[in-house]
């Protein structure tokens, strides 16, 4: 239960991030969303998930 708690707050840490730095400046949001943080985050989560 601890996992998928903490797997909500990180995920949701990043979307809050982005959309507050969207609000300043749209060039910068789309940027760190675009990042490969996303996809490493979701990747790892699947990693940590499978045991593989």
């Amino acid at each position: 239960m601890l996992r998928y708690i903490v797997k909500i707050l990180v995920s949701s840490v990043i979307i809050v991030l982005v959309s507050e730095v969207s609000k300043k400046s749209g060039y910068i949001g789309g940027l760190i969303a675009s990042l490969p943080l996303t996809s490493m985050l979701a990747l790892f989560w699947l990693c940590n998930d499978t045991n593989s």
